[in-house]
């Protein structure tokens, strides 16, 4: 018998489509590449705004916060993945007294039961900016849904940020209290959570710490301070933006967080923002491990677009004459590099500076109009009922492993409340580049330049009042919702038309997603009597991911990423971190997870992660002050070609197996050939 491979792969070719359907490969959703139209996935209907992400139910996806137009009720619409879309039909409500209008929403575990609550903060219907005290009403979660709304103590002139203060892992509140308002500006004022053993929050100081006096910080209405690793520890710092007496001109705060302290915090520096300053947004921008900060100023119809760069001490690379930390602790010097295994190493030495001037070699300035063609940014959505900043959203879209940005612009001529979204893609500075922001020491220092993508989707939406990154149904890929209102005549509106983008562009590069609980429960939360369930509304806001890749040249490079840093004035910042890895060929080779606990150390050092996967971890720990029992998982995503690859593999694996079992019989059906004419020959001698 010949065998006869061509029509084996024949026949492989024609059961090739049985396969595709067995594997389960129904049509691709888009079919275009790049940025698609997706439509209002479910919230076309919903008469109000997206004011918030969070895990209402514990299947992993993210659920959308809708407040209603007339700022009265906040509805909850759970993501659909059979459908690709939010249920239109909202999973619970939560209405406010009648004299309450809602300003902000913050979805956080503050109960401490692995279940996520909602914290409203919501202004009498005639409050002005100086008198009325803001409400906040908490809705716990229950095994049946949320609860009825406890008061908290209200808050005075600025919404309050979250943060934990303590070191418990428990979701704090630092900002103004209003009981604590008399006739002058009130202090700073901690709401320290003691849910969990009294059902209340407790009104606390911060306990601050300075070599020189500083004045004390009013944060201003609206502000943008952080609650983020900014020395470098893993362990989260306050970044404060108060006011002064000029409405144009605001100062920022840097406050260091001790290991050892709970409400300690430790001045590392002060300054004046540039006037005119926009919204603050951070990331780290040039992938050198330090988280960054951006922020745009708009002077005379001109607007510019700056990012500060964090200086740390750099990544030791090899053959180089560093001292790295172990050496620094040797002799008593301070190090001058970062040892890759040793990420989390603080340097009290860092500087910011955020000041625009032309010898300011820490800072790199961008032209709005030589970005993108128009010359004005939206900084503040003056047609909302509350004015709202608008920040730059940073966001790896690429997957490259550097952070794009996404505005909106008013164009030149531009009609009433028109905008334009504008998505600018990072991209190296080359030593003969003339793009914007690459001339001089910005080349020399390998610093960035920003593209824009065009055209895209994006340029049908003009009327465009927010617009943020997301991942829609946990696929891996950043896409981007917006909200529009056309027409001025319907300033003070809360009404938007809700819009999202999905990004269907195909990158050659790796992501990872990282999330970090509150350790409310040690992995999957088993009340005693009632249903199991997992803590995915348990996020931990301030934990921090630092970790080292080696791209395809070679060259191992530091990245530093924040967990949902921001949450007061709509910051609408999902739970779980999202950051690109670039081309590489290997897998992380160490993810340093920081925590918010007060301890020597405050990180958890994972080993060898696989890329296109979620880390999940829960920094639960007994007695010991140690990392050694935090609880962590690994949720693979596979790609839209691994069951092709399967699929082919199989075949190639069929085809190898029919060829040696072909072969196999051939040399089974010869040796039998060989066994008779053996036997006939001693039978012919025989005779």
């Amino acid at each position: 018998m010949r065998l006869r491979p061509l029509a084996l792969l024949g026949a492989v070719a024609a059961l090739a489509p049985a396969a595709h359907a067995g594997w389960g490969l129904a049509p691709k959703r888009f079919n275009k590449q790049g940025f698609v139209d997706a439509g209002a996935l479910g919230l076309g209907n919903i008469s109000g705004a997206l004011v918030a992400w969070g895990h209402y139910n514990d299947d992993r996806f993210l659920d959308a916060f809708v407040m209603n137009a007339e700022r009265t009720a906040v509805a909850i619409h759970e993501w659909v993945h059979a459908e690709f879309a939010f249920a239109p039909a909202p999973a619970a409500v939560l209405e406010l007294p009648s004299d309450l209008r809602v300003v902000n929403v913050v979805p956080a575990d503050f109960t401490y039961d692995g279940r996520l609550d909602v914290l409203v903060m919501a202004e009498p219907v005639a409050r002005t900016p100086t008198t009325a005290p803001l409400t906040m009403l908490l809705w716990p979660s229950t095994p049946d849904g949320l609860g009825t709304p406890q008061m908290l103590p209200g808050a005075a002139i600025a919404q309050p940020l979250t943060l934990d203060a303590t070191g418990d892992l428990q979701t704090d509140l630092l900002g103004h209290a209003a009981a604590h308002a008399g006739s002058g500006a009130p202090p700073l004022s901690v709401w320290r959570n003691e849910f969990a053993r009294n059902g209340t929050f407790a009104l606390d100081a911060p306990q601050l710490f300075y070599d020189a006096p500083v004045p004390a910080c009013q944060l201003a209405a609206p502000h943008s301070s952080a609650f983020v690793d900014l020395n470098g520890d893993c362990l989260a710092d306050l970044f404060l933006v108060c006011a002064t007496q000029d409405p144009a001109q605001y100062t920022y705060q840097i406050w260091t967080a001790r290991k050892d302290g709970a409400l300690q915090y430790y001045l590392a520096q002060t300054g004046d923002l540039p006037r005119n300053a926009g919204p603050l947004s951070f990331a780290d921008m040039n992938r050198d491990g330090t988280i960054d900060v951006v922020f745009s100023t708009c002077e005379r119809g001109r607007c510019a677009v700056h990012i500060a760069y964090n200086e740390q001490m750099p990544l030791c690379s090899e053959g180089a004459p560093w001292r790295t930390p172990a050496d620094g602790g040797a002799d008593g010097a301070p190090p001058t590099c970062r040892d890759p295994l040793q990420l989390c190493v603080a340097d009290d030495a860092f500087r910011l500076n955020l000041t625009v001037a032309a010898d300011n070699a820490r800072l790199q300035s961008y032209d709005v109009e030589a970005l993108t063609g128009d010359a004005q940014l939206v900084q503040r959505d003056e047609l909302a009922p509350h004015v709202l900043p608008v920040p730059i959203r940073l966001g790896d879209t690429n997957l490259d492993g550097y952070p794009d940005m996404l505005l909106l612009t008013v164009p030149r001529g531009a009609r009433p409340g028109e905008t334009r979204v504008r998505l600018l893609e990072s991209h190296a500075c080359t030593r003969r580049s003339t793009a914007p922001g690459c001339n001089g020491a910005p080349r020399a220092a390998r610093r960035r330049t920003f593209a824009l993508v065009r055209p895209t989707v994006l340029d049908a939406y003009t009327y465009v009042r927010s617009a943020a990154f997301v991942d829609l149904d946990e696929d891996g890929t950043l896409d981007i919702v917006l909200q529009s209102l056309e027409g001025v005549q319907l300033r003070g509106s809360a009404a938007r038309d809700v819009a999202f983008v999905q990004n269907n562009d195909f990158h050659d590069a790796f992501f990872l997603k990282a999330l970090t609980l509150n350790a409310a429960c040690r992995g999957r939360c088993e009340p005693r009597g009632a249903r199991a369930y997992e803590p995915w509304g348990a996020g931990l806001g301030g934990a921090s991911y630092k970790f080292t890749v080696l791209d395809p040249n070679g060259v191992r490079r530091a990245q530093q990423v924040g967990q949902q840093p921001q949450t007061a004035y709509g910051a609408l910042q999902a739970p779980a971190a999202f950051f690109g890895l670039g081309r590489t060929n290997n897998y992380v080779e160490s993810l340093f997870v920081g925590s918010t606990r007060r301890q020597a150390q405050p990180y958890l050092v994972l080993e060898g992660v696989i890329p296109n996967s979620e880390v999940v971890v829960a920094p639960w720990q007994a007695e010991a002050p140690t990392p050694a029992t935090w609880h962590r998982e690994l949720f693979l995503h596979p790609a839209d070609w691994i069951p092709l690859v399967t699929a082919a593999l199989v075949g190639v694996i069929g085809l190898l197996g029919a060829i040696v079992f072909a072969l196999d019989l051939a040399e089974k059906r010869e040796d039998e050939r060989e066994r008779r004419r053996a036997v006939h020959a001693i039978n012919f001698d025989a005779l």
